[in-house]
């Protein structure tokens, strides 16, 4: 079989019997994580929102509603808005394996199909779970020379994601499935050069990347067929992207959502771990950004070469100052973390003094993910370092929804109903989809 084959046939096939408990927790969660996330960033999504009502409003029996404030709109245009809404704060999860943002490439496609359809909240889960692993899977041992290239893994492995998340939601054959498979391989693409120009594609690369994903199941389920072997094949996806049709693709042995993690901070992913280690350190030594007179932090050389991430400014955007490590560090060491509203000191003299002072370098003895970081201060030099495991952001239903009602100040919900969205996608699988939406629109009476 053709990798399309191979995956098709997991996804479509899937019995949701056979999938682990803690699988269907874990998609329950994940989703909490990102569309609260998503709430808290709303007014980031304000461009996206507005771009959707004006090119796709529609009749309410042939849309989808848009979160927040429940507009009708088609499905399309609700999936490219609802990821950018998701993916405002760049908090959404990833995988650090393969560097790809399931979430907001996967579930807008899902939330707009499922509420415009009435369909269960189990069926959504499943089809999650089928497109989280599909796109795994496909990833694995790809996205790292597909970056190298320049391409973003997320815009090139996320319409996989959403189109066989999308083709299990409707239902497809497996050769349907295939299909979905090779159009969404034709549909998908994205650079990293947001990060370096401090430009806003980033800001809908993931919506696109879902709706393309999605257009690409419903072609399928009308019968325009894909090539089979698009991505494996002499001049397919894989090749293109990454220069090699060699893949690993076992399925339903290890399920790869597991590995999917959270963010703490409203920043890259690469990031996370830095900023923790050095707040940390900050405290057990009681010095303060004053204090420091240079700081090397070492990174897996993957890590170290992600475009952005060794960005000394000037900067532009958040998209910029959100990718640049030196910037978030000197962020934490100043603040003790960061906030939303710290990535937009692109004129603070003291604030960029200090990202100077910050070094970025490669070790090879880093785990991805990972970190060293040496603080030279007047009184003397101190190091500390973290090496991740499955433990590190995974965090559970309870620790997800408490750091989801610390940001109750930024959601457009009062905390009762945040509390009722909280409750409604940690019981999904009793749901149907639409009350989820339901719970998150906000009344103009409140």
């Amino acid at each position: 079989m053709t990798l399309a084959e191979h995956v098709a046939e997991f996804t479509s096939t899937l019995d949701p019997s056979t999938i682990p408990p803690e699988v269907i927790e874990k998609a329950k969660v994940t989703l909490l994580h990102d569309l609260g996330v998503g709430l808290a960033g709303h007014r980031l999504a304000e461009t996206g929102y507005a771009f959707a009502k004006e090119n796709g409003a529609c009749d309410p029996r042939n849309g989808a509603r848009l979160p927040i404030d429940g507009t009708p709109v088609t499905v399309e245009s609700c999936a490219l808005a609802t990821g950018a809404l998701i993916h405002a704060r760049t908090q959404d999860d990833t995988q650090t394996a393969i560097s790809v943002h399931l979430g907001s490439t996967t579930l807008p496609a899902l939330l707009a199909l499922a509420d415009r359809a009435n369909a269960p909240g189990r069926d959504l889960l499943v089809a999650m779970i089928a497109g989280y692993e599909a796109a795994s899977a496909i990833a694995e041992g790809n996205s790292s020379p597909s970056t190298t290239r320049g391409f973003r893994a997320t815009s090139i492995y996320g319409p996989l994601a959403a189109a066989a998340a999308s083709a299990r939601l409707l239902n497809l054959t497996t050769a349907q499935t295939v299909s979905a498979l090779g159009l969404a391989a034709a549909f998908g693409g994205g650079t990293n050069q947001t990060w370096l120009a401090g430009t806003q594609e980033w800001r809908y690369q993931v919506g696109a990347a879902s709706r393309n994903g999605m257009v690409a199941a419903l072609l399928a389920a009308r019968g325009v067929t894909g090539a089979p072997d698009a991505l494996d094949g002499a001049a397919g996806h894989l090749q293109a992207f990454a220069g090699t049709t060699e893949t690993t693709t076992e399925l339903g042995d290890e399920w790869r959502i597991l590995r999917v993690t959270y963010k703490p901070y409203p920043i890259c992913a690469i990031n996370q771990v830095p900023v923790t280690v050095l707040t940390a350190l900050a405290r057990e030594h009681d010095f303060k950004a004053d204090d420091a007179v240079s700081l090397t932090v070492e990174l897996n050389p993957d890590d170290a070469s992600y475009p952005g991430i060794d960005t000394h400014g000037p900067f532009r955007d958040v998209g910029g100052t959100l990718m640049s490590l030196p910037y978030c560090l000197a962020v934490a060491l100043r603040d003790g973390g960061i906030q939303l509203t710290d990535l937009y000191g692109f004129d603070d003299p003291t604030l960029m003094d200090l990202t100077r002072r910050i070094t970025v370098t490669a070790a090879a003895d880093v785990p991805q993910g990972g970190c060293r970081i040496t603080v030279h201060t007047r009184e003397g030099t101190h190091t500390s370092g973290y090496a991740p495991d499955e433990t590190t952001f995974n965090w559970d239903r309870t620790e997800t929804a408490d750091r989801l009602r610390a940001l109750t100040p930024e959601t457009p919900l009062s905390p009762t109903r945040l509390d009722e969205f909280i409750t409604t996608a940690l019981n999904l699988d009793h749901h149907p989809v639409r009350e989820l939406i339901d719970a998150t629109i906000v009344d103009p009476k409140e």
